[in-house]
């Protein structure tokens, strides 16, 4: 037969310690900023106090529960018995890395026949007083609502085609680019497809469409990162390096729940406040003023830049 082991009371055995070992303050530190949670913090610190972190939502093709780094959502209304209200949403994910990330970036295409918008949702008594019909089509040489409404939202900003991270190694610098879709632009866009989705059930809902509400809704899925950004012009014979704060990533995406072309903000962590005041509100007051709303009303109804 063979032996036993015995245990103590206090069931300790040869060669544990008696106690666990304890990390110091400066070792809990270390692990919280290097997974990343320190920073996702720093940065709904920035958006203010509207900001969540680790907002779930419910994933269209498995049913499961997702969630996001960063949901910020703001609203401004109109009280003179219009109901008129204008609503943005900040969805953010959040990269702590090391080294410098890299946004391929080419010019803007002239123009478009069609243009998935999955960003902006806006009710059916909207879309008929801004003359914008669920198509989005693009008339040569008769600028519509949907050609105002890309030009403010997106042109302003280089355009990016392709997201990749800089590795140092022994032998130089290199680019990869293998988790930036599981872990950045797909979730985020199955954020957007979601809160689509919610946005169209209260829309057609028949208590909605008798009010006939006047309602925009404008989601930002933006990435956030605490490393450098560099916009390289890929589509040059000679390609230049330039630094910068503020791109828009554009990725066509194709799943059982998530279709068409997506847009993110690629923003740096000191360029937050200048994206969101500039940026941001800068797309809200256009929205505003297309729906003839004046703009110093409508600041005192819920707009707050970050200071």
């Amino acid at each position: 037969m063979k032996d036993l082991l015995v245990l103590d009371a206090g069931c300790k055995t040869a060669g544990m310690p008696a106690e666990p070992p304890l990390p110091t303050p400066d070792q809990v530190l270390g692990a919280l900023d290097r997974t990343g949670f320190l920073f996702e913090q720093r940065v709904a610190a920035i958006l203010g106090n509207r900001t969540d972190t680790g907002w779930a939502f419910q994933d269209q093709d498995t049913g499961t529960s997702r969630e996001i780094d960063i949901y910020s959502n703001s609203f401004a209304y109109w009280p003179d018995g219009s109901d008129t209200r204008l609503h943005w949403t900040v969805l953010g994910e959040c990269k702590n890395f090391q080294w410098p990330w890299v946004a391929l970036t080419k010019p803007w295409e002239r123009e478009s026949g069609y243009l998935d918008m999955p960003e902006l949702l806006i009710t059916t008594a909207t879309r008929i007083e801004l003359k914008a019909d669920q198509g989005w089509y693009f008339f040569r040489g008769k600028p519509n609502f949907a050609t105002k409404y890309e030009g403010v939202r997106f042109r302003r900003q280089p355009r990016a085609v392709q997201l990749v991270k800089l590795n140092k190694k022994s032998g130089g610098w290199e680019t990869h680019s293998s988790d930036i879709f599981n872990e950045v632009t797909y979730p985020l866009a199955k954020a957007v497809s979601f809160l689509g989705q919610e946005f169209k059930m209260r829309d057609d809902s028949d208590d909605h469409l008798k009010a006939l509400r006047r309602e925009v809704h404008l989601l930002f899925p933006a990435i956030f990162l605490s490393s450098p950004i560099y916009a390289v012009s890929a589509s040059d014979p000679d390609p230049k390096v330039e630094e910068t704060k503020h791109v828009t990533l554009e990725r066509r995406l194709s799943s059982k729940s998530v279709q068409g072309r997506f847009r993110y903000d690629v923003v740096h962590v000191d360029g937050i406040k200048e994206w969101y005041n500039g940026h941001v509100l800068g797309v809200v007051r256009f929205f505003a003023e297309e729906l003839k709303l004046p703009w110093e009303r409508v600041k005192g109804r819920g707009v707050e830049e970050l200071a």
